[in-house]
């Protein structure tokens, strides 16, 4: 195949009308540096060029469909307590209000599953969406003093292995959850009261048999871990009441009566010195007399 010289470099325009006409002459008496291309293969690679350039064009004008996340359903089994006396009085009263308003409607028990695993995106835990337990609707006549109830939860299918689970009673009494299994192999040992959330708004936090040490917990687990941590350690103030589940102490400063005279007076047990026996706090107000100084 014939070959044709081009010119690479010079003070001259590829362009200019001394070019394109006395090429040959220039190229001959100036002895340039030349190479050799071949014509066939020059004008696919400038074609294939433009073609690259005009689909990065139209590539660039499509819109980008963000992929949907595969979601999938985990099947649960939450055992709780079954109070008959109980679960009658609720039958006949939603027998006798039979149009639910949407305040009835709410009378339920919101579960979460949490992950162990962190999102990247948010860098807090993975959670899934919520799931409803409300085992008014099927309340058993003749049930032993347990009783199972199927849930449903929806997560994504990056969700990781869950560690926690997430508890929120929206009923006006508290109720004792035994257990939570998932797909028949992860358990969940709660033996538990769960306090309204009108009493308590925050939501009970349940985790896995599995036990961790404390440099050895997943990431997605230990805020929880501190959290629940907190809440049973308390802050030292205010009234404990039976539904707490704060376990602050204090020293023995109510052995005795002294607003019934000084002959029932009793001396404090416990101390900085010698901290034990202990109680665990009640947040009580003290005497009329207040403190009693024993020698």
């Amino acid at each position: 195949m014939a070959a044709t010289k081009i010119e690479i470099s010079g003070p001259k325009s590829l362009f200019s009308n001394e070019f394109l006409c006395n090429s040959t002459t220039l190229l001959i008496s100036r002895k340039r540096r030349t190479v050799k291309v071949r014509m066939p293969v020059a004008a696919t690679a400038a074609f294939t060029a433009v073609q690259m350039e005009a689909k990065l064009i139209e590539l660039d004008s499509i819109k980008v469909i963000p992929e949907t996340p595969v979601k999938f359903a985990v099947s649960g089994q939450v055992t709780v307590e079954y109070d008959a006396k109980e679960q009658m009085k609720e039958l006949m009263f939603n027998w006798w209000d039979s149009s639910k308003t949407a305040i009835d409607a709410q009378r339920v028990v919101f579960l979460q599953l949490v992950s162990s695993d962190i999102d990247p995106r948010t860098g807090k835990a993975k959670v899934s969406k919520e799931a409803i337990l409300d085992w008014s609707r099927d309340l058993p006549i003749n049930a032993d003093k347990f009783v199972t109830h199927e849930v449903q939860f929806l997560i994504d299918g990056n969700f990781g292995v869950p560690g926690a689970i997430l508890v929120t009673n929206k009923n006006s009494k508290e109720f004792y959850l035994k257990s939570i299994t998932l797909e028949g192999f992860l358990h969940f040992d709660c033996q538990s009261w769960v306090q309204p959330e009108k009493l308590h708004p925050e939501k009970r936090i349940f985790f896995t048999n599995k036990a961790y040490l404390p440099n050895e917990t997943p990431m997605g687990l230990r805020d929880l871990r501190e959290k629940e941590l907190r809440e049973l350690r308390g802050n030292g103030e205010g009234v404990r009441v039976l539904s707490d589940r704060i376990y602050d102490y204090d020293v023995y400063n109510d052995l005795g009566n002294p607003d019934k005279g000084l002959e029932f007076a009793r001396p404090d047990l416990g101390g900085q010195r010698l901290p034990y026996p202990r109680r665990c706090r009640t947040g009580r107000p003290s005497t009329n007399l207040g403190e009693l100084k024993f020698v």
